[in-house]
């Protein structure tokens, strides 16, 4: 006989009242050993290969069965050729997420119209049929009336279910608004990939990387391919290579490092652009890969735009005829220079360059930046050293190049007000010395997939969408403005929006919590009727008119494509293994339920086909799919192996040739005369500033500082770069403030209930990082509560005190400070950062300034 777990909850509460009660304990032991059962006697065990989702590294796992209860998570270690070798200790504890007693398991609807920070909801509960009635009788008047007016958000939760799905849900309703999480994580970097080379995606080459310099990407915790390049990153090292950490925190990366360069935040710009003077004054440049793969040779006219003739062909200067010429066979391009050409002076685009950065001085570099001016040359100098300029290597018999340095990044450039010209600015230094897509560099992923990055932005007014993506106000926002939709819903008059949103779903996301000057957040979202699917009851969930319980990643069925690597591909699923509280609906069954009520279900299957590119095994019209079916139907088109195989091994994994990995990029699109060229210099944000300014005037546009749209727009990056608004404005303010994730908690919401990570040494609770010299000045010790101040907000927190941050930084981590009464004690403590940082959103991207707020700290 095995005791189950509702016998076992039963007896234990029993002894549990007993003891409140006042029994003497020996008399409670006497009643266990009476009542106590026989010996557990485990049954078979099974392990299913699945994967995990706490974030976005979906790392491959093997999960233990016994009894019918998940017992243990382990890396899958056949997918450690393909990308983890390990897993972290929220994916380790992952189990709790699902048998969370806090989980929401029944939909809700709320009763209290009242809607605000910290507002009881009064929830009562309701049938899935009245949830799915209520939303469906809404949805249906939005859509006869406008159906612009719903906007549906993720976040984490497009990787429980896909983007795909509520894409296609969106087009067959008839919505633009479909809003990602991108501008919370990486966006700025993306564009900058975009207007430079033509797609994004980008990791270092670390098989082969000699010299590596990382600009505040946190691979040992949290970054996107964390448990790849973890381990990557380590074997790089062991072989030899050295890392350079870029930042003002020394974060577990850094502390692998070689060496740690604690740079002044948002000042990356200056250090790039020093790095590019040295460069450029000293001709250690690769001048083949700059005429022959890049813009730099392109003629530049006194309006910023190209010289071209009569064909529309951009001219450079030819050296042999001494003419400007379009770039062809038997041309000849000079890579610095002035020029008259038809009256009209002009100059190559790396001559601007080289003007832009001739100021730039290592000593400028030092005052603003805090880098040794002496460290700024020998650093240039070392990266061209190491960058072999010129060499190439054999490979599986190709003939390659070979340049052995790589800069990389996350959110530590992007995460600002200027973030893409920050990532343009070390993209322009990689084309320098010729490091782009070569052995050893930056690997690209996806070179010249979309050439409409290439051109002006349309700088669409009046916006469709109501987080501005695309229009004037966010000309290259190819990745959704998240924090913005908040901000439109105050005032949609003000961004010229032609309606009123009034209904908004929100797929695993707690959107407000983790953006800039949250709490502005709250109020955008107290406007309109709103759906929240999720597992946990969030700040935003309180937000919410209806709620509806979702299964978890170990619940439920999802095909993924996989994380790349430079050398490995590989196409995965996740298994539903349990369903602990019943829930019978998961993402994937609520758009199909509701496109089923909406009359729109083949309409919805039709955008699935569309969205998901099938052409052998498509979704058929007419008929409905399990999670189960579809993840089946995916697997087989997108991998052309039986689903049994997917069913056992979990994953297929491929190794990329040197062909497809070396050749078949930078080589195959821009290499040549007549091919386009990645640009150095961004012509195409010249073409777009023209075009804000026209629909500026055009319309009167009020809330748009041209001044501000210039400098984001310049073709080149600028000094300028280097000052974001608080650091120009925030005079008063003496500290610089920036964030950081950590393994721990990088999702702001299910990962803070779980007890086993909050029960690890400290990680309960974050913690203000101070340098231990500034607060000896101000006479704060360890563990006192200090005050943050900044022009937005304040924020309070337990101080740490560290060397490990620059003396004019505080650093705190996100994720923490819950105030849901639907979260455990224990689950909200530490400091909520996000309501006292300062929120100046790239002009070109979107991208949310996370690391820009200047802040005054005081003992609490």
């Amino acid at each position: 006989m095995s005791i189950n777990r509702r016998q076992f909850l039963k007896s234990s509460g029993a002894l549990s009242a007993l003891a409140s009660a006042g029994m003497p304990m020996p008399a409670i032991a006497q009643a266990a050993k009476q009542a106590a059962a026989p010996p557990y006697s485990p049954g078979v065990e099974k392990y299913v290969k699945s994967q995990c989702v706490h974030c976005v590294n979906f790392c491959g796992i093997e999960i233990k069965i016994q009894d019918g209860v998940i017992r243990a998570i382990y890396p899958d270690k056949a997918r450690a050729d393909y990308y983890n070798w390990g897993i972290c200790p929220k994916g380790a504890s992952g189990v709790f997420n699902t048998y969370n007693p806090y989980r929401l398991k029944k939909p809700m609807k709320r009763t209290n119209p009242e809607k605000g920070m910290g507002v009881d909801p009064k929830w009562v509960e309701i049938s899935w049929d009245e949830a799915f009635t209520t939303i469906a009788e809404k949805l249906a008047k939005i859509k006869a009336e406008n159906p612009s007016k719903l906007v549906w958000h993720h976040g984490h939760g497009k990787y429980l279910i896909g983007d795909q799905f509520p894409k296609a849900f969106a087009a067959a309703f008839g919505t633009p608004n479909v809003i990602h999480r991108t501008t919370t994580c990486e966006a700025a970097r993306h564009v900058a990939d975009e207007l430079t080379w033509g797609y994004h995606g980008i990791l270092p080459d670390l098989e082969y990387t000699n010299l590596y310099l990382n600009f505040g990407a946190n691979a040992f915790e949290s970054e996107q391919w964390a448990r790849w390049l973890d381990h990557a990153t380590m074997d790089a090292k062991e072989r030899g290579m050295k890392l350079v950490a870029i930042e003002p925190r020394l974060s577990h990366t850094g502390a692998k490092a070689d060496e740690w360069i604690p740079i002044r935040p948002a000042k990356d710009m200056m250090l790039l652009l020093g790095m590019a003077k040295v460069l450029l004054d000293d001709g250690t440049i690769d001048k083949d890969f700059l005429v022959n793969y890049t813009n730099a040779p392109q003629l530049v006219g006194a309006d910023g735009k190209f010289l071209r003739d009569k064909d529309g062909k951009v001219l450079v200067w030819d050296s042999v005829s001494n003419a400007a010429k379009p770039f062809v066979d038997g041309v000849k391009p000079a890579l610095l220079g002035r020029y008259d050409v038809d009256g009209k002076p002009c100059a190559t685009s790396l001559q601007l360059l080289a003007d832009q950065v001739a100021k730039v001085t290592p000593e400028l570099v030092e005052e603003v930046a805090g880098v040794p001016a002496a460290r700024v040359v020998s650093l240039a100098r070392e990266f061209a050293r190491e960058a072999k300029i010129g060499a190439t290597i054999e490979i599986e018999g190709q003939k390659l190049r070979y340049r052995p340095v790589a800069i990389y990044s996350f959110r530590g450039l992007a995460a600002k007000e200027f973030g893409v010209q920050n990532w343009r600015a070390a993209l322009i230094v990689q084309m320098l010395v010729g490091s782009l897509d070569a052995v050893g560099g930056l690997h690209l992923h996806g070179v010249y997939r979309n050439p409409t990055y290439f051109e002006p932005s349309k700088c669409e007014y009046p916006p469709k969408r109501v987080d501005l993506a695309k229009s004037v106000y966010f000309p290259h926002g190819h990745h959704d403005v998240c924090q913005q939709v908040a901000l439109t819903l105050l005032d949609p008059k003000a961004y010229g929006l032609p309606y009123e949103p009034e209904m908004q779903i929100f797929y695993a996301t707690n959107r407000p919590m983790s953006t800039s000057d949250a709490k502005k957040q709250f109020e955008g979202y107290k406007k309109t009727f709103n759906v929240v699917i999720d597992i946990v009851e969030t700040e935003l969930a309180q937000m919410a008119d209806i709620v509806l319980p979702d299964l978890t990643y170990l619940e439920s069925w999802h095909y993924f494509p996989g994380r790349w690597t430079p050398d490995r591909k590989h196409e995965a699923i996740r298994q539903q293994v349990a369903n602990v509280y019943n829930i019978p609906h998961d993402g994937f069954t609520i758009l199909w339920e509701l496109a089923k009520r909406l009359n729109l279900r083949d309409q919805y299957i039709e955008q699935l086909n569309k969205v998901w590119g099938m052409k052998e095994k498509k979704f058929e019209a007419g008929r409905d799919y399990t999670p189960r079916e579809a993840v089946a139907l995916l697997w087989e088109e997108k991998t052309k192996k039986p689903f049994e195989y997917a069913l056992e091994h979990g994953f297929y994994g491929k190794k990329v040739d040197a062909k497809e990995r070396y050749a078949m990029g930078v080589e195959e699109k821009f290499k040549g005369a007549g091919k386009p060229k990645m640009n150095l210099y961004a012509e195409q944000l010249v073409g777009g500033y023209e075009k804000v300014k026209e629909t500026v005037a055009k319309n009167g546009i009020k809330n748009i500082d041209l001044d501000l749209y210039r400098i984001a727009m310049s073709p080149l990056p600028l000094a300028e770069h280097a000052q974001p608004t608080p650091h120009r404005e925030a005079k008063d303010y003496p500290l610089y403030l920036v964030t950081h994730k950590i393994m721990y908690r990088n999702q702001c919401g299910n990962t803070g209930q779980n007890p086993i990570l909050n029960s690890l040494g400290g990680t309960d609770e974050n913690r203000v990082a101070i340098n231990t010299a500034t607060a000896k000045q101000m006479g704060i010790k360890d563990g006192d509560m200090v005050m943050i101040e900044t022009r937005v907000g304040k924020a309070r927190g337990k101080a740490k005190l560290t060397q490990g941050v620059r003396p004019d930084v505080i650093t705190v981590s996100y994720s923490y400070g819950h105030f849901s009464t639907g979260f455990p004690a224990y689950a909200k403590k530490g400091t909520w950062i996000n309501q006292a940082l300062e929120l100046h959103p790239d002009k070109l991207s979107g991208m949310n300034s996370f690391n820009d707020t200047k802040c005054k700290l005081t003992k609490a």
